[in-house]
């Protein structure tokens, strides 16, 4: 009876994660389309200089709001996490409150620096007093950003996920639906008016559907705001030097690569890194979004343990066939997404892919420091990951080029999961069982046997060779997931829902 107790949490656990996990993966394609439609429209009418003044208006609003914003939409997540899982209505609607006074704050300072600098803005980006109303204008975009990515986050921290989901999906097409007829119409004239609208229109999509937990009204004073948001600040402090902290090592490794091996190679190096970034990327962003409030909500270092193995497991699944699927066909996604003046970085990108599996370890045991340990713990953990990463890059690059950067990512993640191993095991006593490791070195065989038939099979052979380790990969995560959340038995009911 305990153990049918035991695999019945089991599968809620893994259902759970993976019906997130599917959904967000979802909506993530779903804004990078958007993005990518948007983008190509808007260059069409509006050409290459409205593109460039576009990008200095937005870039120098973004600079400014990651300056000013604490982090606050990533930090409060956190906290009514916290509270949404003690069920205390009053804890909830204040934290909520001081969440929103905080946003409102930090968005007026962000959106009032922007304004009255705007001359400066205008001559460091443009090199004159032309644009000085369009930074301006466009300053407002700070604030209404700010109170957008506030209401996402609370949504997500009261794991919300079909609201959080229609929140953005309806808000990215409704920006795009609205504001692509003005670039249509006016051109280069529309930008500014363009870039505010579509911010506003994201904002009251995200409102609507907060605007539905109908959280209650409480009154506090400004002490009990800070009070209660102290926790927030502190947290988003450090993730806003965080951030600062990997603007300044992309900056470093660049300037370093510009001096050693010329533009060019900055360029390939820059499409190396944007490739893995967006493709893995739309993975880990989609997890986080569900996994961040549940590790904030557990009770205790088991339960948090319990979650951070599950999710490990599950994102290492996942990844596996996503891996070998881009290692397989490395070479055309590079020139579709590129050019063929691209293909260098072929080498460099099966190391960088081989770490992901690595780097998925590291990740589920990371975000413990963010939910529960203290801030300044979480910084420090990054702060020394940098201070050995950076230098062991720019040494890999040095002697083996582009292809060393790669090497180099695949190190960094090993000795970045060896680091949090011990940090997560010190402060919460937290660690991988044998079962998982076992998964991991099983994952990262067929990792190693694509890359290996690429390199020394001709060429049809190794995309037949490859394909075929691929099926057999998806077929044994297949049966692994049904293993864990009796995936059967799911496509079963919904089959039978439909036939109704």
């Amino acid at each position: 009876m305990k153990d049918e107790k035991k695999i019945v949490e089991e599968r809620g656990r893994y259902r759970s994660s993976f019906g997130a996990t599917v959904l967000f993966s979802g909506v993530q394609l779903y804004q990078i389309l958007i993005k990518i439609v948007k983008s190509k429209f808007v260059a069409l009418f509006i050409g290459p200089a409205g593109m460039g003044i576009h990008s200095l208006l937005y870039s120098t609003t973004e600079t400014i709001s990651a300056a000013t914003n604490l982090g606050l939409n990533k930090s409060s997540v956190k906290t009514i996490a916290a509270a949404n899982r003690e069920g205390n209505k009053e804890l909830i609607a204040k934290n909520i409150s001081a969440q929103r006074r905080l946003i409102r704050i930090t968005g007026l300072i962000g959106m009032l620096i922007c304004a009255a600098l705007s001359p400066v803005w205008s001559r460091t980006s443009f090199g004159n007093s032309n644009y000085v109303w369009a930074f301006a204008v466009v300053s407002l975009v700070i604030f209404l950003e700010q109170l957008n990515r506030g209401e996402l986050a609370l949504l997500q921290g009261m794991q919300q996920r079909k609201k959080l989901a229609r929140a953005n999906l309806i808000g990215q097409s409704l920006n795009a639906l609205v504001t692509l007829p003005l670039y249509y119409f006016w051109g280069i004239k529309a930008i500014v008016a363009a870039i505010v609208l579509g911010e506003l229109i994201s904002l009251i999509i995200s409102r609507y559907f907060s605007r539905q937990l109908r959280i209650e009204r409480v009154q506090m004073t400004w002490k009990e705001t800070f009070s209660i948001g102290r926790e927030m600040i502190k947290l988003g402090f450090f993730l806003s030097l965080q951030y600062l902290l990997s603007v300044l090592v992309v900056w470093l490794i660049r300037n370093y690569v510009s001096n050693t091996g010329g533009v060019e190679e900055v360029g390939l190096y820059s499409a190396g890194t944007s490739i893995v970034a967006t493709y893995l990327g739309l993975v880990f962003a989609a997890i986080s979004t569900d996994y961040f409030p549940r590790l904030a909500a557990t009770k205790n270092n088991e339960e948090m343990g319990i979650a951070v193995r599950t999710q490990a497991e599950l994102t290492m699944l996942l990844l596996s066939p996503l891996v070998i699927t881009f290692l397989l066909f490395s070479k055309p996604v590079i020139i579709l997404l590129y050019s063929n003046q691209f293909l260098p970085i072929e080498d460099m990108m099966y190391w960088a892919m081989g770490a992901t599996l690595f780097q998925a370890m590291g990740w589920a045991l990371s975000h413990t420091l963010l939910a529960k340990a203290k801030p300044l713990h979480f910084f420090l953990n990054e702060l020394v990951a940098n201070v050995w990463g950076v230098p062991l890059k720019l040494l890999f690059y040095k002697y083996w080029g582009l292809t060393g950067f790669g090497i180099a990512m695949l190190v960094s993640y090993a000795l970045y999961l060896l680091q949090v191993l011990l940090v997560t095991k010190k402060l919460f006593n937290i660690s991988y069982d044998f079962s998982l490791w076992k998964l991991f070195a099983l994952l990262n065989i067929p990792i190693v046997v694509v890359v290996v038939l690429k390199k020394f099979l001709p060429i049809y052979w190794g995309y037949a060779a490859g394909v075929l380790v691929l099926i057999i990969v998806g077929i044994y995560v297949l049966y692994r997931l049904n293993q864990k959340m009796d995936l059967v038995s799911i496509v079963r009911v919904r089959l039978n829902r439909k036939n109704k």
